[in-house]
């Protein structure tokens, strides 16, 4: 299992933006693509309210995606987000499953505060 760290902190207009490459040429990609397991989001002295997007955007494929979207998450809390399955014709299922992250781990984080702190770990599994 892989762990990536986001150490927020926020600009004094409550925003925060940080990526880290999983696609060809960055440290996680020696594994190829990996799999999203979970999501540990630590709220800290963000402020109530704080919003926060986690998405998988430059990918080779180029089809970016939106891996988990918190509204309001004043509180730690640890989070599973599954993708939607799709049946041989392309429908979409009622089943879930694990989410491919290759390309750029993107964090952005708003609402959060004048220079205000918290973290978010993203838990990985190999592909």
């Amino acid at each position: 299992m892989y762990v990536v760290k986001f150490s927020i902190t926020t600009a004094a207009d409550g925003s925060y933006t940080s990526a880290i490459a999983t696609a060809p040429g960055s440290d996680l990609d020696n594994l190829g693509p990996k799999l999203l397991y979970g999501v540990e989001w630590v709220d800290g002295t963000l402020a109530d309210g704080v919003d926060a997007v986690l998405s998988v955007t430059n990918t080779p494929s180029g089809v970016d995606k939106t891996l988990l979207t918190l509204t309001n998450a004043n509180d730690d809390a640890w989070y599973h987000p599954r993708g939607v399955e799709h049946d041989a014709a392309g429908a979409a299922l009622t089943t879930r499953t694990l989410s491919v992250v290759y390309g750029t781990l993107k964090l952005v984080v708003t609402s959060g505060g004048n220079v205000t702190s918290g973290a978010c770990w993203v838990y990985l599994l190999d592909g």
